[in-house]
């Protein structure tokens, strides 16, 4: 495939004919050498760029008339033509207009631009992402300041201490949900958001106002397009294929924005130390329609449906690990088999009314629907050796031996709708008021009926006399639950002689029926430009941020019951800065930020994979501390690359642990708490061939706690070890081959990718497998994540 590859890129040299060297220099309108500027030969492969001098220097075809394409950052595009006696002259000398950026209309939505936390995040740069949980908009957050993740199967993260389940996620304004069940990232299949279809990207770190909901770690903010023009597009890879259309009438009152996505993880999972008939299947569609009734009022629907299947039948699995002192290797034979289905769906409308340009008013509903079912009857036999000797000498001494079966036929049923109302008003250039309020009804109705039984060299653990299971748990829940929510800030902006003061500060009501108490959380953003430091802005931000249960938090792990909850709190305070700044020429932004976060009434959980177990009780207080760090610019000219690194303690006391004698545990560290976390995304191209491009993304974190399943939380503080992965993917620009062979307008852009992921086949622990002897030793036997892979895809757009 590579070869064939190979000889697909280099199919202009293999089959040309003359060529020729052209000498130029490019220069302004005052006769300066412009440095990086791109020449590339229109219908041909051949390019370069020019010299610090300005000179250039391009091999091609001798077939004229020929036409350049000269294009830089900073200035004007130009094409010229050139005949054979052009290039007579000695060096061509090409003039270039300095760049005068005009804006037309922008559309920004009220709450990205009231809140002062959010940064942009480019939705373009996804389809260039190398990435295994394939093209999603996550795969950018979680190379963001403060975000941390370490499963490249799931499109999950965490934020700055928090867990999966505290981050909030907004589709055209509405809170959208994902499914409960989920146990590993082999289940999880496609993200929400249709990268196809995304417009514009909003992603906050912590400190967001009260307009956005009550979450206590993160909030992405993603928008559709609202198309002007009839567009088509495909996708196709080794791990699915996507397809979208967009389009408007005529007179630009109604537009339509359409995707559907299928992908699979078999190919993938095929490196997993399990072996067997891996069969998940994962699709969905989303449609988005606009109408603009008059020129004060207008509407938008959403829809998306998801099915998600997951077929799995074992057949065995082999895993060697420890020290080098000290080998032991895991043998598991298989029997039975995993059938999981998961569908959901919402449907939104939304109602936008303008009477002025000093009012603006919005009513949406939306309704969240989700069937959730699990199956799997799993028989296992297990070896644990101990391995003595290597290169073909080893000898195995069996430490364990015994057998397991687990059953599961879990069903669930959720059903969320919500109703709001929110304005916003403008009292003058430097002041407005924005207000809402929310009506949210959850409905939950959940079947559980799991066990797992565990015989190790004949007893059955725990010992006993009598046949019993290590775990069970059989219950029929349900939970209905109304929240009230409101909300009103004030956005100002202060002109002190010495700068200027940008302040949104406001306060959130919220009230639950399952606590008949109202909380009251206030939070406050400000931002300061000195003029003495034009180039350096200045930030605080904070709060009290508290989040109301949802049924994970309620569902019981061990118990047939549901317990009262409180909201979880936190009170926060960030303080950061954002630098700006030239090298080379070239734009750059250096962001810092310091937090700190008081939690309390927590609910204190354990993470398996990515699924979350809470004890289902306000039983902790903890605190979550951190310094981020982001470089954001062009590296590479003309390309946006950035880097950022994290330093993070978070922990919590269990207020009701004990040990045997007196006192209590004290803090121990929180599941996320990963200390230490680098990212990198970085973009470059061939310096002479700019349509080929490299993508590269690196992750490294150091080792998450865990500890035994079905234990204590405060023996949970053992360490995995770092997460490490280098993902690389190169692409190549084939709309110069296709306009010269098909010599056709309708394809408007054409890409080939070919992407290597885990570049350096690193075994990553995501969760560990425990066995036990007959003594009830256990032993931690860790499940690596995915290895190295060769993706390959291709990208068209009509």
């Amino acid at each position: 495939m590579l070869f064939v590859l190979f000889l697909f890129f280099t199919l202009d040299s293999i089959f040309a004919q003359e060529k020729i060297t052209i000498h130029g220099k490019v220069v302004t309108e005052e006769g300066k050498p412009v440095e990086l500027v791109n020449i590339i030969a229109e219908g041909r492969s051949s390019g370069t760029t020019t010299n610090n001098e300005g000179n250039f220097e391009l091999t091609t075809q001798s077939q004229f008339p020929l036409s350049l394409q000269i294009s830089h950052i900073e200035y004007v595009p130009r094409q010229i033509i050139i005949s054979l006696e052009d290039i007579q002259e000695i060096p061509l000398v090409i003039t270039l207009k300095k760049r005068i950026r005009e804006v037309s209309e922008v559309k920004i939505s009220v709450q990205a631009q009231d809140d002062q936390t959010t940064t942009t995040i480019s939705p373009n740069l996804a389809v260039r992402l190398p990435s295994p949980a394939g093209y999603a908009i996550e795969g950018l957050v979680r190379s963001q300041m403060g975000v941390a993740s370490a499963n490249e199967l799931s499109t999950q993260y965490r934020v700055r201490g928090g867990n999966f389940d505290e981050n909030l996620v907004y589709l055209n304004g509405f809170e959208v949900h994902r499914p409960q069940l989920i146990r590993s990232g082999q289940q999880e299949g496609l993200s929400i958001v249709n990268p196809d279809l995304v417009e514009s990207v909003y992603f906050s770190s912590g400190g967001f106002g009260v307009g956005y909901g009550d979450k206590m770690s993160s909030v992405l903010d993603v928008r559709y397009k609202q198309p002007d023009s009839l567009a088509t597009g495909a996708n196709i890879n080794l791990l699915g294929a996507g397809v979208y259309t967009q389009g408007s009438t005529t007179d630009r009152k109604f537009s339509w924005l359409a995707g559907a996505r299928h992908k699979t993880n078999r190919y993938l999972l095929g490196t997993l130390d399990t072996k067997g008939d891996y069969n998940p299947e994962f699709t969905d569609a989303q449609i988005f329609f606009t109408y603009q009734f008059s020129p004060h009022l207008s509407a938008e629907a959403l829809g998306y449906y998801a099915l998600n299947r997951y077929h799995f039948i074992p057949s065995d699995r082999e895993t060697t690990f420890g020290t080098i002192n000290e080998v032991k290797r895991l043998k598991i034979y298989f029997a039975g088999q995993e059938k999981d289905n998961f569908k959901t769906g919402m449907g939104a409308v939304k109602l936008k009314f303008h009477p002025g340009q000093d009012a603006q008013y919005e009513l949406q509903t939306s309704h969240y629907g989700a069937l959730e079912q699990e199956a799997f009857d799993i028989a296992g036999a297990y070896w644990l050796q101990e391995i003595e000797g290597m290169n073909g000498n080893e000898t195995a001494t069996n430490i364990g031996i015994g057998e397991y079966l687990q059953h599961a036929r879990n069903d669930l049923l959720a059903t969320v709708t919500t109703i709001s109302v929110k304005g916003k008003h403008n009292v003058n250039s430097y002041n407005s008021i924005s207000w809402g309020v929310d009506w949210q009804n959850e409905q939950f109705d959940d079947r559980i009926n799991e066990w797992e039984l565990i015989d190790s060299a004949g007893y059955s653990i725990p010992r006993n006399p009598d046949m019993e299971l290590s775990y069970s748990l059989n219950a029929e829940l349900r939970q209905k639950t109304n929240h009230l929510k409101l909300f009103v800030s004030h956005q100002t902006t202060l002109t002190p002689s010495w700068g200027k003061i940008r302040m949104n500060y406001g306060t959130r009501l919220i009230w639950s029926d399952k606590e008949s108490k109202l909380h009251l959380t206030p939070r406050f953003q400000a931002t300061v430009l000195p003029f003495s430091t034009p180039n350096t802005r200045f930030r605080l931000s904070g709060g009290w941020y508290f989040q109301p249960p949802f049924y994970k938090e309620y569902r019981p792990p061990q118990s047939g019951e549901i317990n009262t909850l409180e909201a979880q709190k936190s009170r926060q305070i960030l303080a950061g800065l954002d630098h700006y700044f030239y090298v080379l020429e070239r734009p750059f932004k250096f962001s810092t930020e310091i937090y700190y976060k008081h939690l309390y009434d927590l609910v204190p959980y354990k993470i398996d994979n990515v699924r979350i177990q809470y004890t289902g009780k306000n039983e902790a207080k903890g605190f979550a501390t951190g310094l981020d760090f982001k470089l954001h610019g062009e590296f590479v000219p003309g390309t946006e690359s950035w880097a950022t690194l994290s330093l993070l303690r978070t922990e919590e006391d269990i207020l009701t642990d004990s040990w045997d004698k007196p006192g209590e545990p004290g803090y121990i560290p929180r599941p996320s708490d990963q200390r230490f976390n680098f990212s990198m995304f970085f973009q470059d191209y061939l310096p002479n061939n700019p349509t080929f491009k490299v993508h590269l993304s690196l992750y490294y974190g150091s080792g998450l706690p865990f500890g035994p399943p079905r234990s204590p939380r405060y023996t949970a503080t053992f360490r995995m070890p770092p997460y490490r992965r280098i993902d690389i993917g190169f692409s190549k620009d084939l709309m110069p081959w296709v306009t010269r062979t098909f010599r056709s307008n309708i394809l408007k852009e054409a890409w080939l990718g070919l992407e290597f992921f885990n570049l350096f086949d690193i075994n990553n622990t995501v969760s560990y497998y425990w066995v036990s002897d007959v003594n009830n030793l256990q032993y931690a036997v860790p499940n690596y994540l995915t290895g190295r892979r060769l993706n390959v895809s291709l990208n068209i757009g009509f």
